[in-house]
């Protein structure tokens, strides 16, 4: 049997001296079923790319999963001992053929992986590439269960890496072959573990190490000793560090590490890092660099309207510039890890990641499904394992033993791996129900919907409260709480919806998030609180909401065109930087009653309040940055709505029908 051999998606890798990297994202065909005639047969199309971009996105249970093809013509340049082919994702299973002959597979759609090509080609000649994807529900790749799509294709593109002979692994769990394990930092020294995977070595050869800050100037320098097997290792402390502080300071040192051959350098990987401790306690919360950092966060899925999962570069910039607009300082990669290109991004922002493999809801013993699981964890450890945003590793979401075989042996098992891997970071997982491996990760947090689920939003403290006085030594966050709110649905009273109706007005999504994030900024112990979720996105089994297979627990739309008013009221809350004013229901342009409630989300000081140019007079914002005016007067036909602080003002138009 051929084997696969599994490779990078570095963070910021760099390739040089007599190795290169190309995209090989233009000029595939596709089509569905496991070959192409010719290749003028299917339909031309680019990388990223997915199938189900139209079908899977209005609630069709029956979007296409199953197989499918991508095939292109390659020609390798000569002069590279070593060919790879890095497929950054995959989804689900994806065998890789050169000239009908095949050469791997991959089982798991959301980590990168590499076929060694070099025995099928040859320097200088055309060869046909085909990768044949299926994206059918399987019992053996995880996700079994999710309410997320499982969107079929290429979503992030493919790449070639030519390497020399003796070069820095490019086949190590997908990984960029290079480790930077940091410990005992603070702001007067970080003790660094630096580890290569050098394959070829032999006599002649070293490796050596380099870690420059954000200036370009050489801070630490060293060389790396043979570690056993083809390992390379060293360890160094770097005096008075500048620390990676979250969004207020996320610096970034570059390091570098080079393979030489009797003194002339042949291959280096670049990898950026941030030096910064975080940690976790069930009294104070969140701690980063020893100052308290409670994560206030969006869970957020690799889905959009215009594309699916298929992202384009400025994609991933525009979901992180969101966040960060909302004044966000985490963000949860939920429910799978994501593409690397966002983990750069939050590396480069300061904002902190919730990254996890797609252990989701259901467990089954089948021994291939819990070695994909392990397969899935080793990737997304190894592949982000230099990534400062990464504070720990996640095992879980929602897992649960009554609706399957029972889980805990499964998160146990996952848990030591994970801490065997990486002993520098904790584990964390997110639960939605008492259960015994609870106590398992080191980091817990909890998916609640009080508010929404039939729940008055006020359950959120009585359940918080019990549950730490029943469980005093656990640290706990709140992994996901939200509600639906649709901006074309429209109410002028307050009334909780039907959650799997199709009436979700926008008017109780502001209400469930004003009322559950009063009662969780009253407990500095939650190390997180994340909502759910940043946008909307597609699930085709939901039918709620007005739009079938939607799920509008976003505070953003699905094209991000549109932020809805629990956007602007976590702006008022979290981004001090920008001092705002925003008028709630403003997009509730029809009114049936003359006496009515004007509410403000403000972080400005005091706002005043004109009707009609009548001055309903200044108010003060509330704890959670609310002014309300409950006596405001309307008048038949339309109404000009303002409000106003010294530098800022927002106005809207209502129309009080007769």
């Amino acid at each position: 049997m051929k084997k696969l051999i599994l490779a990078a998606a570095a963070a910021s890798a760099v390739l040089c001296m007599n190795a290169e990297s190309t995209d090989l994202n233009h000029g595939w065909r596709w089509t569905r079923g496991t070959e192409l005639r010719t290749m003028n047969d299917g339909e031309a199309v680019d990388l990223p790319h997915t199938w189900n971009a139209a079908d899977a996105m209005f609630g069709n249970r029956d979007y296409y999963r199953g197989m499918a093809t991508y095939s292109r013509m390659l020609t390798v340049p000569d002069g590279h001992a070593r060919y790879y082919l890095k497929v950054n994702a995959a989804q689900s299973v994806a065998d890789v053929f050169v000239d009908n002959s095949w050469v791997g597979q991959h089982r798991g759609g959301y980590t990168a992986f590499v076929v060694d090509i070099t025995p099928y080609v040859t320097p200088g000649k055309a060869h046909k590439l085909d990768i044949r994807v299926n994206n059918s529900a399987t019992t053996d790749v995880a996700p079994l269960s999710g309410d997320f799509n499982i969107f079929g294709g290429l979503p992030r593109g493919v790449e070639l890496i030519m390497k020399p002979e003796v070069c820095i692994a490019a086949d190590f769990y997908a990984s960029p072959g290079v480790f930077i394990r940091q410990s005992e930092v603070s702001d007067k020294s970080a003790t660094l573990g630096i580890t290569a995977i050098v394959r070829g070595a032999g006599a002649g050869i070293a490796a050596d190490y380099t870690l420059c800050d954000a200036s370009g100037r050489n801070v630490l320098a060293g060389e790396l000793s043979p570690d056993g097997g083809d390992r390379y290792a060293a360890r160094a402390i770097l005096r008075s560090p500048r620390l990676w502080n979250g969004v207020d300071d996320p610096y970034l040192y570059t390091a570098t590490v080079r393979v030489l051959r009797d003194g002339q350098a042949i291959d280096s990987v670049v990898q950026r890092i941030g030096l910064r401790h975080f940690e976790v306690s069930a009294d104070g919360g969140a701690v980063l660099n020893g100052r308290p950092h409670r994560l206030n966060g969006v869970n957020l899925h690799e889905d959009r309207a215009e594309r699916a999962s298929a992202y384009q570069a400025a994609d991933f910039v525009e979901d992180v510039s969101l966040a960060l607009e909302m004044g966000c300082n985490a963000i949860r990669l939920a429910h799978y890890p994501h593409s690397a290109r966002i983990y750069d991004i939050m590396d480069e922002k300061g904002l902190v990641a919730w990254t996890e493999i797609p252990f989701v809801n259901i467990y089954i013993s089948n021994p291939a499904y819990a070695e994909n699981l392990r397969q899935q964890l080793c990737e997304m450890i190894y592949q982000n394992y230099n990534h400062a945003c990464v504070p720990a590793w996640g095992l879980f979401n929602e897992v649960n033993s009554g609706w399957m075989e029972p889980v805990g042996d499964m998160v146990a098992e996952l848990n030591a791996l994970a801490h065997k891997l990486d002993p520098s970071r904790p584990t964390m997982g997110a639960s939605n129900q008492d259960e015994a491996f609870n106590d398992t990760p080191d980091w817990l947090a909890f998916n609640k919907y009080f508010g929404w689920y039939g729940d008055d939003p006020a359950d959120m403290a009585t359940w918080l409260d019990a549950e730490r006085a029943a469980h005093s030594g656990r640290t706990f966050g709140i992994s996901e709480y939200g509600a639906g709110g649709n901006v074309a649905q429209q109410q002028d009273s307050l009334a909780h919806p039907a959650p799997w109706g199709q009436w979700h007005p926008e008017n109780w999504q502001t209400h469930y998030h004003i009322e559950n994030w009063r009662i969780l900024r009253e407990r500095p112990w939650l190390w997180c609180n994340f909502i759910w979720c940043l946008t909307d996105f597609c699930a085709a089994g939901r039918r709620e909401g007005p739009v079938a297979g939607r799920n509008d627990k976003g505070l953003v739309s699905y094209d991000r065109s549109t932020r809805k008013d629990a956007f602007y009221f976590y702006k008022a809350n979290w981004n001090k930087k920008e001092p705002m004013v925003y008028i709630a229901g403003k997009r509730c342009t029809d009114r049936t009653a003359p006496e009515t409630e004007v509410m403000v989300f403000c972080n400005d000081g005091p706002v005043e309040l004109i009707v009609n140019g009548r001055s309903y007079g200044k108010r003060t914002p509330d704890e959670v940055c609310v002014v309300r005016w409950s006596d405001v007067t309307l008048q038949p036909g339309e109404n000009r709505i303002e409000a106003r602080t010294g530098k800022r003002a927002d106005a809207c138009r209502w129309v009080l029908r007769r």
